[in-house]
């Protein structure tokens, strides 16, 4: 295929990638923010924070995640929502390596304390890692859009 052909289908896995990325965030955020103690809970079975920092991160990260899946969703402030998501899959991914190798017995919490979504660690991996990949084919995609704008504004100038 072609570069022409391929960049015709970069609005849909944009749009796509937009709509995945932004409605799980803010489910995520939703579910964390309806139920803080079972996150906070989540969060101390990873033995990686301490216990005074625990508390508010349940209470910060879930609006942190809302506002980041709603730059994203609404497009408003992409690229800030898409790196802070890119920030926090790198965080979420390097702390269920850390407690796998560690042979933990962690439950993510990313959508409860009991969801189906997040009864296997290695699934959650993946998930993760398929997340993350999305969010770094929207923040490229971006960068390259943003490059071609400017590079066609210099050659008008001329």
């Amino acid at each position: 295929m072609s570069v022409k052909g391929a960049n015709r289908f970069q609005p849909w896995g944009d749009r796509m990638g937009r709509l995945i990325l932004g409605i799980v965030f803010i489910y995520a955020a939703m579910v964390k923010i309806g139920s803080p103690q079972e996150f906070a809970d989540s969060i101390a079975a990873y033995q990686i924070l301490p216990f005074p920092v625990i508390n508010p991160v349940a209470l910060g990260l879930p609006l942190f995640e809302f506002a980041c899946g709603l730059l994203v969703l609404t497009g408003f402030y992409f690229r800030i929502g898409v790196l802070g998501i890119l920030a926090m899959l790198a965080v979420f991914i390097a702390a269920l390596e850390l407690a796998l190798l560690r042979g933990l017995s962690v439950s993510c919490g990313c959508f409860g304390a009991h969801s189906w979504l997040d009864s296997d660690p290695w699934v959650v991996l993946i998930r993760d890692l398929i997340l993350l990949g999305i969010a770094v084919f929207l923040y490229v995609g971006k960068i390259r859009k943003r490059r071609k704008e400017f590079v066609q504004s210099l050659s008008g100038c001329q």
